[in-house]
């Protein structure tokens, strides 16, 4: 089945199949026949960005570019959006400046970069809770995470860490799994993000534990919650964690990736108490869509340019950051797959939608 693609002002269309009146995405979660559709004309269609285009952008930025970050303060978004803005700020000689919109998940501020005017003045640092998870974990959105936005580049990617305060007695991730089998009910995780909560779920879930789940408007002070006792476990992304534990507030049980991370030796992946599992937060730049490609083309350069310089990386190592930019076709079609993965973590760990 073919998808028809059309350019107007700009902007790069397609028509995308509707189910139920659920934006595109849902063909993403479908049969495998409608999502190879589906990924082949978000292919086409993305392809189009690499044509001459017709809108030009000598006079882009003539004030100063605005990049939303949905989570709050303190977060590893908030943490890579800082470190962006400056870089983008140098390439492109205007002011860049980071605006935090956190709550429900990331949607608030990716709602409203959605619905923003398509210039090149408002931007998102996406994740892969507002353009990968967030697509299975409502179950109905307020924007299109494919159509309403235009991709820029990706920019990092992260693990979570399973945290806990030290007054649990359980030293390690399986000692934590027969401690809460032997006392139902009486450890209470936190989550932030889809990264936070699909793996807290997950852990839930694979091990039959009772557990009090407690969301949290973002990662950080779910953290900050987790250090004060009034919960128990915490999925943190490496950034925000390894200061916590470095600093004996926190103890580090376990990694979301597929590997043990180097900046936590001796912690093993998740996948020992949950079989098969492995997620790696993301981080990306989008634009609403209808920006002008040259917009985008000049905006591409700018992130490639700014995050391989060795000063920004330099910032980012800390926190565990690894640089990973990309064209923007290559950013659609990896979004795409990922919302694929991202659906089947949260059907297996058993996350009902949320309105």
């Amino acid at each position: 089945m073919l998808f028809p693609i059309s350019s107007r002002r700009g902007r790069v269309e397609t028509s995308l199949p509707q189910t139920g009146g659920r934006s595109a995405v849902a063909a993403l979660q479908a049969g495998p026949t409608r999502r190879f559709a589906l990924l082949g004309a978000v292919a086409l269609a993305l392809a189009a960005l690499a044509l001459p285009p017709a809108a030009r952008a000598q006079d882009w930025p003539s004030r100063p570019v605005t990049l939303v970050v949905p989570f709050p303060a303190g977060s590893a978004t908030d943490v890579l959006a800082r470190v962006l803005a400056e870089q983008l700020g140098r390439g492109l000689k205007q002011s860049v400046i980071v605006e935090n919109k956190a709550g429900a998940n990331g949607t608030i501020g990716t709602t409203g970069v959605a619905r923003a005017a398509p210039d090149g003045y408002t931007l998102l640092v996406a994740t892969s809770t507002t353009h990968a998870a967030n697509a299975s974990l409502y179950r109905r959105l307020q924007h299109d995470p494919i159509k309403d936005f235009a991709p820029v580049s990706r920019l990092a990617q992260i693990p979570f860490v399973m945290l806990s305060n030290p007054q649990v007695p359980a030293q390690n991730v399986t000692a934590l799994v027969a401690y809460a089998r032997q006392n139902p009910g009486k450890l209470a995780w936190g989550s932030g993000s889809s990264g936070s909560l699909i793996p807290g779920q997950a852990f839930v879930t694979a091990n039959q534990l009772e557990m009090l789940h407690v969301p949290y408007k973002g990662v950080p002070p779910a953290i900050m919650d987790t250090v004060g006792g009034a919960i128990q476990v915490v999925f943190g992304d490496l950034s925000t964690a390894v200061p916590q534990v470095k600093g004996g507030k926190l103890r580090a049980l376990a990694v979301t990736s597929a590997r043990p991370h180097p900046m936590l030796p001796g912690i093993p992946p998740l996948s020992t108490v949950v079989p098969g599992f492995e997620m790696t937060a993301w981080f990306a730049l989008y634009a609403p869509a209808g920006t002008p490609p040259a917009v985008i083309d000049k905006l591409n350069k700018a992130v490639v340019a700014g995050l391989r310089d060795p000063a920004a990386q330099q910032k980012l190592a800390p926190g565990g950051f690894e640089v990973t930019t990309s064209t923007p076709a290559e950013l659609g079609l990896f979004a795409a797959k990922e919302t694929v993965k991202w659906a089947k973590a949260v059907k297996e760990a058993g996350i009902p939608p949320m309105e």
